[in-house]
């Protein structure tokens, strides 16, 4: 009994272990765009990042999720969902959008009510592609205009 209760317990720390360095990996690859060589996107500079959201839609994908949100002027999010005319599932508005700090510390915020306000800085890729890195980093595309949905 005491060396299955020992075994067990080495199984387990193995298991933590692992599940350690699994996270660590995670977490810089989630990390690894969010800084060199992908360039940051600021509030007042070329391109600024208010310019490059307003009027466009964030087409992201995680795990099974895939979400697409336009932003509209007057800082209105909008969750396409499949499209303002179906009559199941509309677009709606879910919350809204805005651009905070200078240089660096330029950061969007969205703000979705109850379901809470996330930050994050917004770096381009270079390939298409761009990060929105803070709290649960997201790799997103941009799909210009609103009002079509994501590819």
């Amino acid at each position: 009994m005491i060396r299955f209760t020992q075994e067990r317990g080495m199984m387990m720390k193995l298991l933590r272990i692992a599940g350690l360095i699994v996270l660590t990996f995670a977490v810089d690859v989630a990390m690894a765009a969010c800084s060199n060589p992908a360039t940051q996107i600021k509030h007042n500079s070329n391109p600024d990042l208010a310019t490059l959201l307003s009027g466009n839609t964030v087409c992201g994908v995680r795990g099974g999720d895939r979400w697409q949100e336009e932003h509209h002027p007057g800082n209105v999010l909008k969750d396409y969902k499949k499209g303002p005319t179906d009559k199941i599932d509309p677009t709606t508005q879910v919350g809204t959008w805005s651009i905070g700090g200078t240089g660096a510390n330029t950061m969007v915020t969205y703000n979705y009510g109850t379901g809470g306000t996330y930050q994050y800085t917004v770096w381009d890729n270079g390939n298409g592609s761009y990060s929105f890195c803070g709290t649960g980093g997201l790799d997103v595309t941009l799909t210009p205009g609103t009002g079509t949905g994501c590819p």
